[in-house]
């Protein structure tokens, strides 16, 4: 039998981190992954993600560069090339992450871990007992269940995806599907992306949903709401997605169908019942302090207890993770001020609640909503669309929530959440005395 003072349970974001942390202490620290190490986000999420999503801001750089009085040619896209360039940064991250894990003292046990008591599990047919385990096993697309689901590819598939399918469904509205589907239909595919509810992107202002919807629109993107999926067949080269919408059977055909339906916890093959741990439809059941509420020596991080699904988060709670252990339970996570960001063209950024969220919640609220397009400062990079949204509450001016779509806005978002952070107020940011002509120069006109 193997003992380590702390084990973590995956080699992502949070697992890392909270290896690192406690291995730096001087304890007898081990990491457990079943798979390459490295993480979502780095190898099949964020960061290869977002070398697409440039690629094709480029692109649309390019095509509208008349705006400047620039003119070009016939512009011609190498997909290929961009994947190729995608993969410069996917494929030392394993390696790297390996060496790191070595130097740091790190032992690397890749096989899939089953507990057998509360602190114990069996991998690779031996026997592991720890101090303490985190549970940073990140998550898994959601299966789809209905006839020719096994036909339906995931975000791993189209990130390596080296032709540009003509006709693009999205089972989804969420996140990656928003992406995705601005970076196809930028490269000419038709896409069709099927809303399960009645809305997109549930979890962002509606107003400025709204708008993303109908700007995408602009660019080919067509969004179906309230859409069943029923079956996907295959019909000579193409496949006919089936659904249902209004109370009517529709089609939709296309060449590639993306599950983008969201993900869940990868905790299935973990046996944590015989850990006594408790798991609900998010994940495992945490404290304030991320330890698991049956069983106090399992902490869980990431996605695996499905709080909210971002990898700056993760690694956040791993840093969490190892303090409560090395410390005792000195600090809660919070997830007040942590800002999100959609990476559309232009991307839509929020932080902290929405409107409708701050009323429900009893505040007495004051809401500045801004077009922001005819600004100078966006008129002069001729940017065609540039919304912010602001809610705070009356009388004390502290800000409740920011929502912003426009470019820049992922970088702009970080000055609310500091501002939430910290408590500082809107009439203290309006106080404050921005460089200009830059973008965040026109913020303390949006409230």
């Amino acid at each position: 039998m193997k003992r380590y003072d702390f084990v973590a349970i995956g080699g992502g974001n949070a697992g890392l981190t909270a290896a690192s942390k406690v291995a730096s202490a001087g304890l007898r620290t081990a990491l457990v992954d079943r798979g390459p190490v490295g993480g979502l986000c780095s190898l099949n999420g964020c960061n290869p993600k977002k070398v697409l999503v440039r690629a094709t801001e480029v692109l649309d750089e390019i095509r509208h560069a008349a705006r400047h009085g620039i003119y070009v040619g016939e512009v011609r896209v190498d997909w290929s090339r961009v994947i190729d360039r995608k993969e410069t940064f996917t494929s030392s991250v394993t390696p790297t992450t390996e060496r790191s894990l070595r130097k740091q003292g790190i032992d690397l046990i890749q096989g899939a871990p089953r507990f057998v008591s509360k602190n114990e599990f069996e991998v690779n047919g031996e026997l592991v007992e720890a101090g303490a385990v985190v549970i940073a096993t990140g998550s898994t697309p959601r299966p789809l269940k209905f006839e020719g689901a096994e036909m339906v590819k995931t975000s791993d598939d189209i990130l390596a995806l080296r032709d540009v399918p003509q006709n693009l469904a999205i089972i989804g509205a969420g996140v990656v599907a928003f992406e995705f589907a601005q970076v196809f239909a930028r490269l000419g595919s038709r896409v069709t992306m099927l809303a399960h509810g009645k809305r997109a992107l549930s979890e962002h202002d509606a107003e400025l949903v709204n708008a993303l919807v109908e700007f995408s629109s602009g660019l080919g993107v067509k969004l179906i709401t309230q859409a069943r999926v029923q079956a996907v067949r295959k019909r000579g080269e193409v496949l006919i997605v089936e659904f249902e919408a209004e109370g009517e059977a529709q089609t939709v055909e296309a060449n590639f169908v993306l599950n983008a339906a969201g993900r869940i916890p990868a905790i299935d093959d973990l046996a944590l019942d015989r850990a006594e741990v408790e798991t609900d439809m998010r994940g495992v059941v945490v404290s304030e302090f991320l330890r698991s509420r049956t069983n106090p020596q399992i902490f869980a991080a990431g996605d695996a207890h499905g709080r909210m699904q971002l990898s700056p988060v993760a690694s956040y709670e791993g840093r969490i993770v190892a303090k409560n252990f090395l410390n005792g339970d000195t600090e809660r996570a919070s997830y007040d001020a942590i800002p999100r960001a959609l990476y559309t063209v232009p991307p839509l950024a929020s932080v902290g609640l929405t409107e409708a969220q701050a009323r429900e919640r009893g505040f007495d609220v004051s809401v500045n909503v801004s077009d922001m397009a005819g600004w100078k400062v966006y008129a002069i990079a001729g940017e065609p669309i540039a919304r912010a949204k602001i809610v705070t509450e009356s009388g004390s001016g502290k800000i409740l929530g920011a929502h912003i779509l426009g470019a820049n806005a992922d970088e702009q978002i970080h000055l609310f959440a500091m501002a939430m952070r910290f408590g500082i107020s809107a009439n203290d940011l309006r106080s404050t005395v921005f460089a200009y002509p830059t973008m965040s120069s026109a913020l303390p006109y949006t409230f």
